[in-house]
């Protein structure tokens, strides 16, 4: 059986398959990190007890001085119990236990002066002997749990190492994929930021013109932002080979004839051509919208798109961006066709740098995804040889715009 993870949530689901594969081997050493942990919530619940008390009564003897000590043993009991992974290793144990000591007499020193406090309500008295009291047996207890977890770590450590291994050789083609998504995340606000300068400057220019703000370079601001699903698409058929595509839409269940197939064809030439410009580009996608809608069919995604791909933003683009964009191309059309010639000439100059932003993404996005197949691969080897299981990794969600266009709107106001 296979399993399909996200990449986003592989590295808790690793923890998780690596957990129920060693945990019953590692039953000891779990069991005595809980002991160390309890005994450590055990001095923090009562480290915050104390505090309550002092922080309720000023005037006792020493009360400001008290804080200080009692917020460093809360602070270093906190760092203690951060970042526990689902399935523990040598990495883990490292740096939970052999701090330990050190953690111990830190918190000993600053616990030390607090036994001396005097409270003059008895009942307050009576509260805070309790808690010192209940600190004084868990500090008592700590250092014979901290031995009974180094003894148990001996004696697996050549299964801890055998868990860090596998995170070890797995981490690192996954963070690298993560900075890759961060960068192609960068890439993607340079465009917004690239398409809102284009809107704003074209909407001065034709302003200057007429007197008035127009709307329509907004219009065709979001409409480029709109059509991104089909700039991947394309970026991914020449990526994988126009004639394979090709061959695959004039096949059932598509059975797309010559007349389609060669505007498919025509379309991707439009949307990669190193000199476009996007206002030809709407025009054309005015007068051709057949071929938008074949190369974003479901099964054409499904066959472009990595297996296991996130394909929601094509989907949404098939049920709502075509036809939000065939509507705005129809009140563009009319703006577009009746510019003067002069003016036609540097509001293309605006757009044909946004145009260049959008190939700068694809090409960007297409190292993403090259990225990707070779990570999926790796865990599906390595996981299957190492663990016994398949799984297969699935790609996230890799865009970030807004559906609405509100962004665009907000930069243009500003």
């Amino acid at each position: 059986m296979t399993v399909q993870v996200s990449l986003l949530d592989f590295p808790w689901v690793l923890d998780y398959i690596l957990a129920t594969r060693f945990n019953c081997s590692l039953r000891q050493i779990r069991h005595a990190v809980c002991s160390i942990v309890l005994t450590l919530r055990t001095i923090l619940s009562a480290a915050v007890e104390l505090g309550l008390l002092v922080s309720q009564d000023a005037d006792i003897d020493g009360s400001l001085s008290a804080k200080p000590f009692i917020d460093n043993m809360i602070h270093v009991i906190s760092e203690c119990l951060k970042n526990f992974p689902l399935c523990l290793d040598s990495e883990f144990f490292h740096c939970f236990l052999e701090p330990l000591p050190s953690h111990l007499r830190f918190l000993c020193g600053n616990f030390h002066p607090l036994t001396h406090m005097q409270f003059e309500d008895s009942s307050k008295q009576k509260a805070f002997e309790a808690q010192t009291k209940a600190i004084t047996q868990a500090l008592s207890e700590l250092p014979s749990q901290c031995s009974n977890l180094e003894l148990y770590m001996s004696s697996q450590e050549p299964v801890l190492k055998q868990i860090q291994l596998i995170k070890e050789h797995l981490r690192a083609p996954l963070w690298m994929l993560m900075h890759d998504f961060r960068s192609l995340q960068g890439e993607e606000k340079l465009l917004v930021e690239d398409v809102r300068q284009a809107v704003r400057a074209t909407a001065e220019l034709q302003a200057r013109e007429t007197g008035e703000l127009p709307k329509w370079p907004q219009v065709l601001g979001d409409t480029l932002l709109l059509l991104l699903p089909l700039w991947k698409l394309s970026a991914l058929a020449v990526a994988k080979g126009q004639e394979s595509l090709t061959h695959f839409v004039a096949g059932p269940p598509l059975g797309a004839n010559l007349g389609a197939q060669r505007l498919l064809r025509r379309l991707i030439e439009v949307l990669l051509s190193e000199k476009a410009d996007f206002m030809d580009i709407a025009l054309w996608f005015a007068a051709e919208p057949s071929s938008a809608a074949l190369l974003t069919s479901g099964e054409a995604v499904r066959f472009l798109l990595p297996e296991a791909a996130n394909d929601d933003e094509f989907v949404g683009f098939r049920q709502e961006g075509l036809l939000r964009t065939q509507e705005n191309l129809s009140y563009l059309q009319g703006h577009l066709l009746r510019l003067p010639k002069q003016l036609r000439v540097h509001v293309s100059s605006y757009w044909r740098k946004a145009v260049e932003e959008v190939h700068l993404y694809l090409q960007l996005y297409l190292r993403v995804i090259e990225a990707f197949l070779e990570v999926q691969k790796e865990v599906h080897s390595f996981v299957q040889n190492q663990l016994f299981i398949e799984v297969l990794l699935g790609l996230p969600l890799l865009t970030w715009l807004s559906t609405d266009g509100l962004s665009l709107r907000q930069g243009l106001r500003a």
